[in-house]
């Protein structure tokens, strides 16, 4: 079924018990609103955010309670290694292999932080770093100490940008409603986000550029391919941004 934010916010528990083999984001620009993905949910963890324009709603999952079904993204009995049986008509839901499950090694934002901390909840910010990708916010109950813990590293001022500067990944300023917190992504950090999360290795099939709404606001290249004015050196890549030509 359907609910709106705010409702499901008022009426959340925390009733997951551990983490799961997957994990389901939805890409906002892609949603119609449709309710394909809601209604069938078992834990009834997707809610609508509901705008004026009813042609500008649309939904989310709560991964916090996520149970890695995979309902809304396809139906597991009528899919195989060759086909795939979709439920969203409109390619809108990325399945992500937990971070939180098997994690790296190395995190993929790890070679990005400058900070002073040392117990980083790297998986953590994997989960909710692509969220931001994705959609350029996510919406936190407001009750939940260690998930706002996780977004209060991505509001440090110590995420690299450039040989030079540092960037905050989520704006200081934050948005509360009945029951929930809304964070945002800096413009610079959906820059940076863009570059970790271009070829994520945890998506469960082929991205396939789902999010070529949003302008493409900057590129990579190999790092012996040198042109004046790298806005971020790291890895063996290059970050160019065309605002800054």
């Amino acid at each position: 079924m359907t609910i709106s934010m705010t409702e499901y916010f008022q009426s959340r528990k925390s009733d997951r018990k551990k983490e799961t083999r997957y994990i389901n984001v939805i890409n906002k620009d892609n949603c119609t609103s449709c309710n394909s993905c809601a209604s069938v949910c078992p834990v009834d963890c997707i809610y609508e955010v509901v705008s004026p324009i009813p042609s500008e709603s649309y939904h989310q999952i709560d991964t916090s309670r996520c149970i890695g079904c995979q309902m809304c993204y396809r139906s597991p009995n009528d899919s195989s290694e060759f086909y795939q049986l979709t439920i969203c008509p409109w390619n809108a839901i990325d399945m992500l292999h937990n971070p939180n499950v098997k994690p790296d090694d190395v995190s993929v934002l790890q070679p990005y932080y400058r900070g002073q901390s040392t117990d980083m909840p790297w998986s953590k910010l994997e989960e909710y770093g692509y969220q931001l990708f994705l959609d350029g916010e996510v919406f936190l109950p407001a009750g939940e100490d260690a998930l706002h813990d996780v977004f209060r590293r991505l509001q440090e001022e110590a995420w690299m940008y450039s040989e030079e500067d540092n960037i905050r990944i989520v704006q200081e300023e934050v948005n509360s409603g009945e029951g929930f917190v809304h964070y945002s992504a800096t413009e610079a950090g959906r820059d940076l986000l863009d570059v970790i999360f271009r070829n994520y290795r945890r998506i469960f099939m082929d991205w396939c550029g789902r999010r070529m709404a949003r302008p493409l606001l900057s590129w990579t290249v190999p790092a012996a391919t040198f042109v004046a004015n790298p806005r971020i050196v790291t890895q063996g890549a290059l970050l160019y941004s065309r605002n800054a030509e």
